[in-house]
């Protein structure tokens, strides 16, 4: 999530800036990693965005599976959204490469 970040921020011609890179990364670190269903959804979201950022893994995925998922939480009440603890966010900007 850290690299897809950057790249997002990158082509915002911010690559460095912590609040583009909180923003991107905070999308992700939404998804309680706890969950088993919503780590999945997590997995699912990044390869999305890998295909979508760098072009890879696109033949193992389909942005609507995405759209599926969260369909199908949402039908089953489960809610996967949550405020990322300031520690992951942390580690996401050291990773990113935040200044």
């Amino acid at each position: 999530m850290a690299r897809i970040a950057a790249a997002r921020c990158k082509k915002a011609n911010t690559p460095s800036d912590s609040t583009c890179l909180r923003t991107n990364a905070s999308t992700f670190l939404r998804y309680p990693p706890e969950d088993p269903d919503c780590r999945y959804v997590a997995g699912t979201a990044l390869s999305v965005a890998e295909c979508t950022e760098f072009e890879e893994g696109c033949l193992s995925v389909d942005p609507g599976d995405l759209v599926r998922q969260l369909d199908a939480l949402q039908t089953a009440g489960k809610d996967c959204q949550r405020e990322p603890t300031d520690i992951e966010q942390t580690e996401v900007l050291k990773l990113a490469g935040a200044k």
